[in-house]
């Protein structure tokens, strides 16, 4: 039975027990991504069964992606929201769920989301609900819960809002309202009430505003990069800072004297009060892509339009158009990703450029760097730059509409090996093509890519697709010749066989077996020999990217029961009073006790509990038996021994001999106390003698070795001594105080 979906809308085992199987692998794989997204780039997986108009993603901090789409509905566009996990299961059935149905229009208009702290996903768009079009927005939980109610809340009449959450967990929203016909602004408190009476407006003087984006700075702040209407839908890109509180920090700011166009969102980050943004604007007939800085007093330090992503801007230079934009917190730089084209704008090709933060200067010269030339492929960038580990990791498609990822390296060089993974093999064409990209990471391993198109007539409908950063779709593991994934003889074998996809890439894997109810074995090719009664997880991990993996799972029967294997290894730390006994044992799956015999002779006499007492699985286990109170100078005899269901086992007979002790035995009544006890080496000695005597004091440690010798003189009664062991370590040591007549022996413990 497989971890993997072999039909992406429905997994072949249970949910309870998948889950059980996946916690079972990522306790012995962590960090590991299993293969659940199918590996067919014809099928995919579909976001859901219904016809979609327009869609949106964006990703969670817990390795997941939001996809909120206007599902066709008849007349209408419903709003829905599906939720896709690393693994490519979707969380919230297979059609996601119904956000909001109220009467939509006969159109759709640009919408967008976020997510908030919690991950709740945050969706404006727009309905007809009084008549006119009306901006609301939404919170949604990752269980699929309206936490802002069924009905939304309401923000006012108009288009295109756009929110944003701020580091205080509120929500702040720009939409286009259509009475003023300008951008307002409304704060969503944490408790999902509108915090300001009025909305607020953003103006350039006496000029319209649109298309507002909003990034998020620190206390609650927030920065505004929006658009002064011109003619038509040309525009002019401005900025402001607004605090907690919505009062603006400082003046509308141009950022921007070229042309922009209000029918595109561009592209924002921002670290801290700082905030990029970048951008194409057009000068004449052609464009240009820029990466400008926002300081947070209301600055521009790289100037009017900010940093060139290309300084070739003449009229026969090839055009600089889609930009998108990227930063890893604590980074030095930002990154950039454009898609160019030749002047005619008939050919297409792709470029890179990254910028140091602070001064805007390129790091892939004034040229920026080719990742796919502008030529007949057109190789057009599709959805968000995302970035691992600081390095970029994109989705472009080609003429015919077939989708490909790829990844670089810090320098912009090509990663993976072919350069780009195929994600989707289905072409399109100019009258049938695909559309609303997204691309998104799915946690630190793996990116999700998402679009719509039309497959076989059956209308626009949205799929996506995983990519791990090591360039890999997944692995699956299925049985040679495809026989059921059982053994029912006594240590009998299955051979399995793992395909990593694509094709292209690396096919070697690694195998582990992760125990379930039963235990099995499996070799470096593969084959699984059975050792006990059950399940057990053969998994396959990709040599190519460690991260991805997929198993299945083995069912055993017929296999007789073993009892445990037992080792008995030297002996260690021995001295004069006591040693410590050392075995492995392995439980073969059993729950087995484990013991120490331990004598004079091969017939022992003692047994003691080992540390662990019980142990399980089927490695082996180090085991172990701490003695004291032996006799110096003595040799023994001992064995590990470990019991089972199955039967017993030892190991076998090994002998070690006790280091000389003193060995002079108390001859004479002698009262001697030692004070304190432990002590850290210096200490009193209080003899009581019924006459005045001299002795000599020796003190040996525990291998024999006397370091420590003073004569003393006692007087008739009780008499104090002190020892000062100077920097002997922690341990037992022997003290002999003794003369002609008596002696008397005694432990001491110093600690330290």
């Amino acid at each position: 039975m497989k971890t993997k979906l072999q039909n992406p809308a429905s997994p072949v085992i249970p949910r309870a027990l998948l889950s059980f199987i996946i916690f079972l692998i990522s306790g012995l794989l962590p960090g590991m991504i299993h293969a659940q997204w199918n590996p067919d780039t014809y099928v995919n997986l579909p976001i859901s069964g219904l016809l979609v108009a327009d869609m949106q993603s964006v990703s969670t901090t817990d390795g997941k992606t939001w996809v909120a789409f206007y599902n066709q509905n008849g007349s209408n566009y419903d709003m829905r929201a599906q939720l896709i996990d690393a693994n490519g299961y979707k969380l919230l059935g297979s059609d996601g769920i119904l956000v909001d149905n109220h009467t939509s229009g006969s159109a759709t208009y640009v919408f967008n989301v976020c997510v908030d702290s919690s991950n709740n996903l945050i969706i404006g768009f727009q309905d007809e609900r009084s008549g006119n079009d009306q901006a609301v927005v939404y919170k949604v939980s990752e269980t699929g819960d309206e936490l802002w109610g069924a009905n939304g809340i309401v923000l006012g009449e108009g288009l295109a809002p756009y929110p944003a959450t701020l580091s205080n967990g509120e929500v702040v929203i720009a939409w286009n309202e259509s009475i003023s016909n300008t951008l307002k602004l409304q704060k969503i408190t944490t408790s999902g009430t509108p915090a300001w009476t009025a909305p607020i407006s953003i103006m350039v003087g006496s000029s319209k505003t649109s298309r507002g984006q909003i990034v998020a700075n620190t206390a609650g702040k927030f920065t505004v990069v929006y658009q002064k209407k011109g003619s038509g839908i040309s525009s002019t890109l401005y900025a402001q800072m607004f605090d907690n509180s919505g009062t603006a920090l400082y003046a509308p700011m141009q950022i921007c004297n070229q042309t922009t166009s209000m029918a595109r969102y561009y592209s924002i980050v921002a670290e801290v009060d700082t905030t990029y943004f970048g951008y194409y604007a057009s000068v004449g007939f052609r464009f240009n892509s820029f990466l400008q800085r926002i300081n947070p007093g209301g600055s521009i330090p790289w100037g009017m339009n900010g940093s060139n992503f290309n300084t070739s801007t003449g009229t026969n230079d090839n055009y600089q158009g889609q930009t998108d934009i990227n930063m890893t917190p604590g980074s030095d730089y930002v990154w950039s990703l454009c898609t160019f084209s030749d002047p005619n704008q008939t050919i297409y090709g792709v470029y890179i450029q990254k910028f140091l933060k602070t001064s805007g200067t390129r790091q892939f010269t004034d040229q920026a760097k080719v990742v796919y030339p502008v030529g007949g492929s057109n190789y057009i960038q599709a959805g968000n730059l995302a970035l691992v580990f600081d390095t970029p990791m994109f989705m472009a498609y080609i003429s015919n509409y077939k989708i490909y990822a790829t990844r670089l390296d810090a320098s912009g060089n090509f990663i993976w090996p072919g350069n780009k993974v195929e994600i989707s093999s289905t072409t399109g064409t100019l009258s049938n093509p695909k559309g609303r990209y997204g691309f998104t990471p799915d946690g630190p391993y793996k990116c999700a890519g998402i679009w719509t198109e039309n497959r076989a007539g059956g209308g626009e409908k949205g799929y996506a697709q995983g990519i791990s950063i090591g360039g890999l779709i997944g692995v699956t593991v299925a049985t040679q010749g495809g026989v059921p994934a059982v053994i029912t003889t006594d240590g009998g074998t299955l051979q399995l066989v793992a395909t990593v996809y694509p094709s292209s890439a690396n096919q070697n894997v690694t195998w582990r077996i992760v125990p379930g109810t039963g235990m099995a074995s499996i070799n470096s090719s593969g084959l699984v020999t059975a050792i006990s009664n059950g399940t057990a997880y053969a998994v396959a991990i990709a040599v190519q990217d460690t991260t991805v993996n997929d198993s299945l799972m083995i069912t055993m029967s017929g296999q007789t029961a073993q009892a445990p294997t037992v080792v008995t290894l030297p002996a260690t730390d021995i001295n004069s009073s006591g040693a410590t006994l050392n075995g492995t044992v392995n439980a073969n799956t059993l729950l087995t006790n484990v013991y120490f015999d331990w004598g004079l002779t091969s017939s022992y006499g003692n047994t003691a509990d080992a540390t662990p007492s019980t142990v399980t699985g089927t490695t082996d286990i180090p085991v172990l038996v701490n003695l004291s109170g032996l006799i110096s100078n003595t040799t023994y005899h001992f064995r590990a021994r470990g019991s089972n269901a199955a039967g017993s086992a030892t190991g076998a007979d090994l002998t070690f001999t006790t280091s000389w002790g003193v060995g002079i035995r108390e001859k004479a009544p002698l009262t001697v106390d030692i004070n304190p006890v432990p002590n850290d080496g210096h200490f009193n000695i209080v003899i009581s003698s019924e006459t005045e005597t001299t002795f000599m004091l020796s003190v040996y440690n525990d291998l024999g070795i006397m370091i420590y010798s003073d004569p003393v003189t006692t007087t008739k009664g009780s008499s104090a001594v002190p020892v000062d062991l100077g920097s002997s370590p922690s341990g037992f040591y022997t003290l002999i105080l003794r003369n002609n007549n008596d002696q008397v022996i005694r432990k001491i413990l110093v600690k330290k």
